[in-house]
């Protein structure tokens, strides 16, 4: 029979080690460079649900600050004087014909395709009482597909064309009686929302979030508190503290390396998200040494993917931000 203390005893010690998942935000660049295009404008989306597309995708353009956001109707007003359509500006002349008359850089347009549908059903039961019973139900999905299609004015290059497709549903159930309506403009605004996030990060830099996990050990008390200012998104305390907790296990000769290793290991995951990659690297190698743990090797690969990403992120902000002009 196991002894419960022993076993109480083993838990916490378990407990006082492992890994802390730190959610760190990180910037992501986007999929095209749009730096040299600092003003936009919007051109004809065609298709089913064109006009919402149009002004989701506008508001959206503007809430960046990245671009200055041609006025839309002068835009329609201005191709129709010149007897263009979107489709024409594949051809340069067409193109250049349009870039003298209008500030815009790159022009953006497309096809929207949307419908809707609603799917009823029933089931019937008999309740203890030998009473019949009907719920009824009724499902609404929303599917949203849309191409967008960026040219730059002055060349009529094709610089983006991207297509994507979203769905939202729902579901009203009520028992002997007919369920609530479903709320279909709820349904079409999220999956048309979706469908221009995306978008969005095709040509604007993004925050995204990833998983940081330090590690932490019962005889090293510093990583709790380096953990802590992790959490906090306080980078410059968190280096403080783990090159802290790295010179006192260093000279702890009661530390196995593994155990010294976790402290480089931390120290190193805080240069990562501080975006000192060089130091990071460093400093995850030297815990790889100490602690064999290959999985600490895929780290360095992230390392190198966040550096690349800073690189890119220092082309795409190169533009100075603008506001909106009409």
């Amino acid at each position: 029979m196991k002894n419960p203390v022993l076993g109480a005893i083993g838990a916490v010690l378990v407990c006082a080690c492992g890994t802390v998942a730190v959610r760190v935000p990180v910037m992501k660049p986007a999929e095209i460079n749009m730096a040299p295009y600092q003003s936009v404008a919007i051109g004809e989306m065609t298709g089913a649900g064109n006009r919402p597309m149009s002004d989701s995708l506008e508001e959206a353009l503007v809430n960046t600050n990245r671009f200055t956001v041609v006025d839309r109707q002068h835009m329609a007003q201005v191709m129709r004087e010149l007897q263009l359509s979107s489709t024409d500006l594949a051809d340069p002349r067409a193109a250049a014909k349009l870039g003298r008359v209008v500030t815009a850089g790159a022009l953006i347009f497309g096809d929207v395709q949307s419908n809707y549908r609603e799917q009823p059903n029933e089931s019937r039961y008999q309740d203890d009482k030998k009473v019949w019973h009907t719920w009824y139900s009724i499902k609404g999905e929303s599917y949203v597909r849309a191409t967008f299609k960026v040219v730059d004015v002055s060349t009529g290059r094709l610089i983006v064309a991207k297509t994507y497709e979203e769905r939202r549903d729902d579901t009203n159930r009520a028992l002997d009686r007919r369920p609530e309506s479903i709320d279909r403009i709820a349904l079409e605004n999220g999956a048309r929302r979706a469908v221009v996030e995306r978008f969005m990060k095709a040509i604007v830099p993004h925050q995204e979030y990833q998983y940081a996990h330090f590690q932490k050990d019962s005889d090293i008390p510093q990583l709790e508190g380096g953990i802590g200012w992790a959490e906090r998104g306080d980078w410059k305390n968190a280096q403080s503290t783990f090159n802290d907790a790295v010179q006192a296990a260093e000279k702890n000769v009661k530390l196995k390396a593994g155990q010294v290793g976790k402290c480089y290991w931390n120290l190193g995951l805080s240069y990562e998200y501080a975006g000192d990659y060089d130091k990071a690297e460093a400093m995850v190698n030297k815990a790889y040494s100490l602690s064999n743990e290959r999985e600490m090797l895929a780290e360095i690969d992230n390392i190198h993917r966040l550096q690349a990403d800073a690189k890119k992120l220092a082309e795409q902000n190169a533009a100075p931000e603008v506001s909106l002009a009409k």
